[in-house]
């Protein structure tokens, strides 16, 4: 099974977490933002231990701490850029659950991009499937 069929996998599983905790959220009367936010901490962590195991295949406990923050940083970069892009779209649609939806959709690609390319990647002798770095 590729890296990306397994990332998808991983994706969905951390989507329904999102979706549904900010769902959830919203109809408790949480703002979307905030709402948002919360969800994407939860979903980031279920998601980092996910991709770690299950879709990069890296089983190098040695490593996790490196990996720990590559992810986490880019989950503190993602994090307000999804809450500023989902502001931006319910300018438009005022559904806040379209424009969540809408939002992650257009922030999917590049997420999986920068995870795979720089997050996940792994060194010399390490075990697991991501490519090391490299430039093209």
């Amino acid at each position: 099974m590729s890296t990306f069929i397994r990332y998808i996998i991983i994706a969905i599983l951390a989507y329904v977490i999102d979706m549904g905790g900010f769902y959830l959220l919203v109809r408790l009367s949480f703002s979307p933002i905030l709402a948002n936010i919360v969800v994407k901490i939860v979903a980031a962590i279920c998601g980092f231990y996910l991709h770690r195991r299950f879709t990069y295949q890296i089983t190098d406990s040695a490593e996790i701490m490196a990996h720990a923050k590559k992810y986490f940083g880019l989950a503190l970069a993602y994090t307000p850029a999804s809450s500023l892009t989902l502001f931006l779209i319910l300018f438009a649609v005022h559904n806040p659950i379209y424009a969540k939806a809408l939002s992650d959709i257009l922030l999917f690609l590049v997420t999986y991009w920068i995870t795979t390319r720089f997050t996940f990647s792994v060194r010399n002798g390490s075990k697991g499937l991501a490519k090391k770095n490299v430039v093209p």
